[in-house]
């Protein structure tokens, strides 16, 4: 699925996350201009609806998207998990802003990173103050009648959900630390970095849909092995991906010595030159452009572009026969598969 029909496929439901997201910034009582300033520069609100760049600083949406399709399959409509929906948006935001200050990264979205406009205290301060905006947004379940025991199961999956986050992204910078980790730790790592947010999103639009707990509890796990999935998926554009597409330097991920599942493929199962190579590479402070092209190389002959593409293939496979657990057919569900067949093939 290309962007262009994701975003035609999807409009209808990314339309009124967007207008949700709108409505709980416009609710908040601004004393600081330049935390609105850097929340309007995130989501391209600073741009005309009408400017073409808008559309791509804005995101894909699709954790909110996930929910709303979920709901949708279950209970016929999505329009009640919406305050949600735009809570995990800003969640997600608010780790990307902060993500961009511990990596250094200078673009996001096509444009340049919100560190590099405003420095990197207060582009933390802002992302805080995005994470709390997500609290916010989620009280508005309140506002459509939400019962108030769903609210609370809502409000603390969405905390469980930031603090594994937090956990996978330590995890990730302990990585580039270590001389050895294993597939098993990136999968540890990833399922909590990038899956839980998408876990999350499924979780929450079964919740606020039904209260049969075995349809909760696929739907869940469909979540989980979809974002370690989008995560591996995810790696792979980190190193073979069109910076066209994007947004983002390719090679970035190599650049940055992460030890994102490419990287630990070659490690695996590279000869002991090749190796040891490596070893010497990402011990080094910084990468030159020959470094980088050297890390290339050893992933063409161990073949790590074939195996990741392909665990990531198995992730999907597993991800899509918990989707058939819920023993729900119609088309959301439908819709559903499309969306999770957009996350692993994706070139964005």
């Amino acid at each position: 699925m290309s962007s262009t029909t994701y975003e035609a496929l999807f409009a209808p439901i990314l339309a009124d996350v967007e207008a949700e997201m709108r409505a709980a910034r416009r609710e908040q009582t601004e004393i600081a201009p330049i935390l609105w300033n850097v929340i309007d520069y995130q989501f391209g609100w600073d741009l005309d609806e009408g400017d073409s760049m808008a559309q791509k600083v804005t995101g894909k949406k699709i954790r909110p998207l996930l929910m709303a399709l979920v709901a949708q399959a279950v209970r016929g409509e999505y329009r009640h998990v919406l305050p949600a929906g735009a809570a995990l948006e800003f969640i997600h935001n608010f780790t990307l802003i902060h993500d961009d200050v511990m990596d250094s990264s200078t673009d996001r979205r096509h444009r340049a990173a919100v560190w590099t406009q405003w420095g990197a205290w207060q582009a933390i301060n802002s992302g805080d103050g995005l994470y709390a905006l997500a609290m916010l947004a989620s009280t508005r379940l309140r506002q459509i009648g939400t019962p108030a025991e769903k609210i609370v199961r809502v409000f603390e999956a969405l905390s469980r959900a930031c603090l594994q986050t937090a956990e996978g992204q330590i995890l990730d910078m302990d990585f580039e630390h270590r001389k050895q980790v294993s597939v098993d730790d990136y999968v540890t790592m990833v399922a909590n970095k990038t899956g839980a947010l998408i876990e999350c999103a499924a979780m929450v639009g079964a919740v606020l849909s039904t209260d049969d707990e075995t349809i909760v509890e696929h739907y869940t796990r469909f979540g989980r092995d979809l974002g370690i999935a989008f995560q591996i998926r995810d790696d792979y554009l980190g190193v073979w991906g069109d910076e066209a597409q994007t947004g983002k330097s390719a090679t970035s991920d190599i650049r940055d010595k992460k030890k994102s599942y490419p990287v630990l493929v070659a490690f695996e199962r590279a000869l002991e030159a090749d190796r040891e190579q490596m070893d010497a590479i990402y011990r080094q402070q910084t990468l030159s452009d020959a470094d980088v092209q050297a890390v290339l190389d050893v992933l063409a002959r161990t073949d790590a572009q074939t195996h990741t593409d392909q665990i990531a293939r198995d992730y999907y496979d597993s991800a899509m026969n918990r989707l058939a657990q819920t023993g729900i057919n119609n088309a959301a569900q439908d819709a559903i598969r499309q969306y999770a067949a957009f996350m692993v093939r994706r070139a964005y």
